[in-house]
């Protein structure tokens, strides 16, 4: 690997803000949209401004990604108010987040990795596996909260630190206080179309890309090494690139595994610096759709790490080095 070379693609350049307001004027137009029927309530308009808001409120999951890794702004308390309020919005407190996905970097598809949780962990059966898959697909929306918020109740939790804990109670409450708020003006004005159309009908379609880009991430990969524990994807089309532009390329995610500090939009440079046996290609493609279709084998028998029915090729690559640095 090209030590100074990598080196320099760790610092900064450029801003986050013009693709995080792009995310936001997305999403406030198009639920402006579908809340008043403007510029039209015709079906195959309602069915697409659908399909945009579902799409940017994903990117917004990848925003609270960045406000985790204190990423998205210069300040680490900007990063964490974003976080809180995006958290608040998908029942998620931030520093629950945050804990989580530190380990999932530290301890990535073993059963240690709580984000992967129940596919990474061995004692969960196929039968059980299988069933989770169905409903995290379907309702990802709501089973997301669930994967991470279940690591702060669990006996063997990572967040036993006082001062963590007091944070995540403070932002379940404000999640209670949110949602309560929000479904008592709902009911007191008799709102339920609008927030079914604006909001229940957007976020089921939301969960389903989440769960599958999740899935495309990681499922049926081993540990040990992280490029070879999650798949990359490095568009080379325009409409591949500016997907990557509004998701934070996220989809090079073998990279982002290897340099979790590296700025996103540095990623795809730090490929061509990898030496032979650093570039896990068996695990790299040039299109989503490419990396989908290498996921969705994995479906039948759901399994990361130690429950991942690898193929022999990745088995005998599958031991490397950690990423570059805690972050």
């Amino acid at each position: 690997m090209a030590k100074p070379a990598i080196q320099a693609l760790h610092q900064p350049r450029g801003g986050n803000v013009p693709a995080m307001l792009f995310n936001l004027a997305m999403v406030v137009l198009a639920f402006a949209s579908l809340i008043s029927g403007w510029p039209t309530d015709h079906p195959a308009w309602i069915i697409f401004i659908t399909i945009v808001l579902a799409y940017f409120q994903h990117c917004w999951t990848i925003i609270f990604h960045e406000d985790s890794h204190y990423s998205l702004y210069a300040a680490r308390w900007h990063n964490i108010f974003n976080g809180r309020i995006v958290g608040t919005l998908l029942l998620i407190p931030f520093e629950i987040f945050r804990q989580v996905h530190i380990r999932h970097h530290a301890k990535m598809n073993t059963p240690d990795d709580f984000e992967q949780w129940p596919y990474s962990d061995p004692d969960k059966s196929l039968a059980f596996r299988r069933c989770f898959l169905v409903f995290d697909i379907l309702f990802g929306a709501w089973l997301a909260p669930y994967i991470y918020n279940r690591a702060f109740f669990v006996k063997h939790t990572p967040m036993t630190d006082p001062a963590i804990r007091r944070k995540v109670w403070f932002e379940f409450a404000l999640i209670a206080l949110f949602w309560g708020t929000t479904i008592s003006l709902v009911a007191y004005y008799d709102a339920w179309r609008g927030f079914a159309f604006g909001y229940v009908i957007p976020a089921i379609l939301t969960g389903w890309i989440q769960t599958i880009r999740k899935l495309t991430e990681h499922l049926g990969l081993p540990a040990g090494d992280p490029m070879r524990g999650a798949r990359t994807v490095l568009p080379q089309r325009p409409f591949g690139r500016w997907l990557a532009w509004t998701s934070f390329h996220i989809e090079s995610h073998g990279l982002h595994h290897k340099f979790p500090q590296m700025p996103h939009r540095n990623l795809e440079k730090a490929y061509a610096l990898l030496e032979d046996g650093e570039a896990a290609p068996e695990v790299t493609f040039p299109t989503y759709w490419r990396a989908m279709r290498d996921m969705l084998p994995h479906l039948a028998n759901p399994g990361i790490g130690l429950n991942a029915p690898m193929q022999p090729q990745r088995v005998a690559a599958s031991v490397g080095t950690a990423s570059d640095t805690a972050w």
